[in-house]
């Protein structure tokens, strides 16, 4: 049996950190294509031009909120939003999430077998050297198919541990509004669209470490001195304007993709909630690694 379900962070070669600046221009409200994202590995930046910078002198790059991280959680908002359309096609199909289904393996589920398989194809080509990706499965034996070097960013590659969770948020939110009952016909198509759906979820989430980093390197002494204390960091790091954003733009995409609002706002309220935690998590890891209430 394939050990499921153990978000880890293994510690492969990543990207290459040729320095080049890559421009793209795209129109205003642009919405991305309804290709089911988040099997692909790869966060499409998008405003009217984005800049993305890699350094090779050795130095960290700093992140820009407003360039790349934040206009990168909009677009998996939108591929998020996609993902849960597609798959209120099919029946609940809930034989997907309990053992039985595959052949040779009685003990996982279909769900987690494919999950774990298309994790092991991204771990091939270093998916998880990334901060902002963290793995449902074990890869941690996966050996990379092409040679790369190890990514530069500011940001510590530090687990969520989030994989049960948002697996049984997903679960859940398929038992409450996808159709009574069982297809076989559908149980492929309704796996994958299980895999696209949670991998766009979990790198939504996992991305709040980028966004604490950046937090951190804007009020770095602010944050080393609460000492971890988690009410505190948590003050410092909320936002409830831009919580409002992301709420109000899943309103929007809900009309767009004529997906349930109400849907919609529940699920990007647990998202924020639970991105919230992976970066106050993220910053006492970086506060003890920094050595606390440095001046």
């Amino acid at each position: 049996m394939l050990p499921f379900l153990r978000v880890c962070c293994p510690a492969y070669a990543g990207a290459g950190s040729i320095v080049r600046d890559v421009r793209l221009t795209v129109p205003d409200g642009w919405i991305p294509s309804s290709r089911p994202a988040g099997l692909v590995g790869s966060i499409r930046r998008f405003s009217n031009t984005v800049t993305k910078t890699h350094r090779t002198d050795g130095q960290p790059a700093r992140f820009d909120l407003h360039g790349t991280l934040r206009p990168g959680l909009d677009i998996l908002a939108n591929e998020i939003i996609i993902a849960l359309k597609k798959r209120t096609r099919f029946k609940q199909n809930l034989e997907i999430y309990v053992p039985g289904l595959v052949i040779g393996h009685p003990d996982t589920a279909l769900l987690d077998f494919e999950l774990a398989r298309t994790e092991r194809f991204h771990a091939e080509l270093g998916r998880y050297a990334y901060t902002r990706y963290d793995s449902f499965s074990d890869v941690g034996d996966v050996p990379l198919v092409i040679k790369r070097r190890a990514p530069a960013g500011p940001a510590h590659n530090y687990p969520t541990y989030m994989g049960p969770e948002i697996r049984a948020f997903y679960v859940n939110w398929v038992e409450s509004n996808c159709e009574p009952g069982s297809d076989s016909d559908t149980w492929g198509e309704s796996v994958s669209a299980d895999v696209a759906a949670m991998m766009s979820l979990a790198e939504r989430i996992t991305m709040g470490k980028s966004v604490a980093e950046f937090k951190f390197q804007q009020r770095t002494q602010a944050y080393l001195d609460t000492g971890g204390d988690a009410d505190r960091i948590e003050g410092l790091l909320t936002n409830p304007g831009r919580e409002s954003e992301v709420i109000d733009l899943a309103r929007r995409l809900a009309r767009i993709y004529e997906f349930d609002a109400d849907q919609a706002v529940a699920i990007f309220t647990w998202i924020i909630r639970a991105t919230v935690r992976v970066e106050i998590s993220y910053l006492q890891a970086r506060i003890a690694h920094a050595g606390g209430t440095k001046r």
